[in-house]
């Protein structure tokens, strides 16, 4: 089925057949990354319950937060940097770019961890609440400075290409974490799942960087001048800035709904929101791989392959994006329930979310289109007013309705941003990213690469 949907061009290896090859083992890497969160997520549900998935969610929330801060956009440069240096004769730059953002990045990471463990007090009983919170806070800091390493090092594997580096590591961590967990449960220790998943996140990153050390071969290489701090700083924070929007776009209704409501009920919706992005499992894998073809064809001027490609991959992404989405949204709360009876409450949350997810695979990689083309300060100013009326919608409804609102406003602020990309993308250069059946007779989209 696949293959019929990638039709095949008529000169050298077919877009299909490359889009096959090389999306085939991000899908799997995806999938699996996707399936030990869902064991982690699964054993918090079962043996702690809401309560402990909202408290966890919380303090991955402030984790995930300040590690954006802290990497400071160095982490894309790094890829960037790597895969225009990615021969031989670059190494010199690879190793002395990576120390670099490695020196930066830690010292930015050990003062926010400072700074967040003197706060914990009060971001768990002003900010949020919440005062039993506050230990888990505290543990959170001892991830910071792993975390970003490991985020660094898998930056520096993805500008090579190297699709298992980058993603290996973020899979392993719910995996080990669990275990982790299954072990403090029964051997009745008094620790949770921050604690489990700080303490993986250590062994995780001694694992990462002893790997990345002997892949990139850092220590075979001298190093040599770097541009200064100002200079790094201009080029990374811009990618910072989009970082924290996507960011605040994916959490800021975990964070509002912390304000407003109990961590039982955060815990409730993350487990519904986790569940419905399943039907995006195909767009995460597609998404790793796109960059690439689609700067290369838009540079080239090759606008109906470009067009070509991006429709066959959305189409690709309608057919098994829809059939996962249905059962989302009509078994919404069995599903639910094998987490444990008290996530039922979220049956409605998950149609929701799910409904906004279909949205999200259906336009496709619209945002990497539009940014290997050139066009990321209007894609972000898309999603700048995404995230501003985001939170609004938050502050607005979760007060009223909780998790429904806090589902509502998510699944606006995505539908909005995707076809707004789309329009702007249809508009400036003529490509149609969404797919319908029947949409390409109407706007006369030829699925062809020539």
């Amino acid at each position: 089925m696949i293959k019929k949907l990638l039709n095949k061009s008529g000169e050298g290896e077919s877009d299909g057949s490359f889009f096959l090859k090389k999306s085939f083992l991000a899908l799997i890497l995806r999938a699996g990354g996707m399936l030990t969160q869902y064991i982690f997520i699964f054993v918090i549900a079962r043996l702690y319950g809401p309560k402990e998935q909202g408290s966890f969610t919380l303090s991955f929330t402030i984790l995930q937060l300040f590690a954006i801060f802290s990497q400071m956009g160095l982490d894309n440069r790094l890829t960037r940097v790597i895969a225009a240096n990615s021969d031989s004769e670059g190494k010199n730059i690879v190793r002395s770019t990576y120390l670099q953002s490695l020196r930066f990045t830690l010292t930015a990471a050990v003062i926010w961890a400072i700074l967040t463990y003197l706060a914990s007090p009060w971001l768990a009983s002003v900010f949020f609440s919440k005062p039993e919170l506050t230990d888990d806070l505290r543990m959170t800091c001892l991830a910071f400075v792993p975390f970003v390493i490991i985020g660094l090092n898998s930056a520096g594997f993805r500008g090579y290409k190297n699709m298992t580096g980058f993603m290996i590591f973020r899979a392993l961590q719910p995996l080990i974490a669990a275990i982790l967990l299954l072990i403090f449960y029964y051997g009745k220790m008094e620790l949770g799942a921050i604690q489990a998943y700080s303490i993986t996140t250590i062994i995780i990153c001694i694992f990462s960087f002893t790997t990345w050390y002997k892949f990139s071969k850092i220590g075979e290489a001298e190093t040599i001048p770097t541009p200064n701090a100002g200079s790094v700083m201009m080029e990374s924070m811009p990618l910072m800035l989009t970082g924290s929007i996507f960011f605040i776009l994916g959490w800021t209704d975990n964070i509002i709904l912390g304000i407003f409501r109990t961590s039982e009920e955060v815990g409730i919706y993350d487990m519904a929101y986790k569940l419905s992005t399943l039907s995006a499992i195909v767009l995460l894998a597609v998404n790793a791989i796109q960059a690439p073809t689609f700067a290369q064809l838009y540079n080239k001027g090759e606008m109906k392959r470009l067009q070509g490609f991006v429709f066959r991959s959305t189409k690709l992404l309608f057919f098994t994006s829809l059939p996962v989405t249905l059962v989302l949204c009509l078994f919404p709360e069995w599903i639910l329930g094998i987490f444990g009876p008290g996530f039922k409450a979220a049956a409605l949350t998950l149609i929701i979310l799910s409904i906004g997810n279909f949205v999200n695979s259906i336009t496709g990689s619209i945002g990497i289109l539009l940014q290997m083309s050139g066009k990321q300060k209007e894609y972000n100013r898309i999603i700048m007013i995404a995230a501003g009326g985001s939170i609004l919608m938050n502050f607005i409804l979760i007060p009223r309705i909780g998790i429904v609102g806090a589902a509502i406003s998510s699944t606006v602020a995505k539908i909005f941003q995707n076809l707004a990309s789309v329009a702007y993308a249809k508009r400036s250069m003529g490509i149609l990213s969404l797919y319908l059946p029947g949409i390409d007779k109407i706007f006369k989209v030829k699925d062809k690469n020539n």
